[in-house]
């Protein structure tokens, strides 16, 4: 089934443990499929991992064993982060170079160059361990998931968390507009993301209502992540043995991008966060009414 509720679940409980079990077969699945190349694979492993945690933090106030759980999967996640680093660095760089003037090209070449050399030593250099711990972290979270204790049914279970979520990414939001650091504005986009995969779980309520909702939120999530995407790439050019002129000439190139980013992520998160958490609850839940009553 899709990454969705589905009036085919017993209760939103047994729910939530299907979808669970479903992202988490997933992962070890693609794990053992060898014409997946390394790069895709973390992406799509870690992919995983963020829509269980997602999933999870929806039922976070009625989920005892949550702590347990997130704990084990974004450390199952942080162990091969590493193994992606060098190839994220590579795509902003890439992007930034699109936009470059013809007097950056040796400072953009220095920088290939020293991207392609670290990700040879990362993918050298522990990668199979680090996938191999992955995988037992997976697996141990896959037998655990049809012993989880939820509390509450139907809608009931969901509401605290997703009132939690909404309500948090509207206050990371205010802080990124009062003090937009880097980190600020990362801890924004992690909130925007929770609801992102919340809302993407609920489409089957209203499918015409709710898939531009969940596209808005995807494009805020994706626009933020592209942010902080640019603020490593600022780190790691600061690290390199550029001519002043170079290190101005990328770091003033990837700030405006920066600019750009931030300004349409708050102009669409202004519209798509306007209301109370309550008024959310009320208008999603008559929707959840009405789609239970059509089984």
């Amino acid at each position: 089934m899709a990454y969705a509720f589905d009036l085919a679940d017993l209760d939103t409980a047994a729910a939530v443990r299907r979808i669970a079990a479903e992202e988490l077969t997933a992962a070890l699945s693609e794990m053992d499929d060898p014409a997946i190349p390394e790069a895709k694979l973390v992406h799509g492993l870690r992919k995983h991992v963020k829509m269980i945690r997602g999933l999870i933090r929806l039922v976070r106030p009625n989920f005892p064993g949550y702590d347990l759980e997130n704990a084990a999967l974004r450390d199952a996640a942080r162990g091969i982060s590493g193994l992606r680093d060098a190839e994220v660095l590579r795509a902003t760089l890439e992007r930034i170079a699109a936009k470059a003037p013809p007097e950056a090209a040796d400072a953009l070449d220095h920088l290939r160059a020293a991207l392609a050399s670290h990700q040879e030593d990362t993918r050298d250099d522990g990668a199979a361990e680090a996938l191999a711990a992955f995988r037992l972290a997976v697996q141990e979270s896959l037998l655990r998931v049809p012993d989880w204790k939820l509390r509450g049914k139907a809608l009931n279970l969901l509401e605290d968390g997703l009132a939690t979520t909404w309500e948090k990414a509207k206050k990371r939001q205010k802080q990124a507009l009062r003090a937009p650091g880097a980190e600020t504005i990362h801890d924004w986009r992690k909130r925007v993301k929770d609801h992102w995969y919340q809302s993407r779980l609920l489409i089957p309520i209203w499918p015409e209502m709710m898939q531009p909702h969940v596209a808005t939120a995807d494009d805020i999530g994706e626009w933020l992540g592209e942010h902080h995407d640019i603020a490593v790439f600022l780190d790691r050019l600061d690290g390199e043995a550029l001519s002043t002129s170079d290190h101005e000439t990328l770091s003033a190139l990837a700030r405006k991008r920066q600019e750009k980013l931030e300004k349409k992520a708050h102009a669409a998160a202004t519209r798509l966060f306007a209301g109370t958490d309550r008024a959310l609850l009320d208008r999603w839940g008559s929707w959840w009414k009405v789609w239970q009553a059509s089984r």
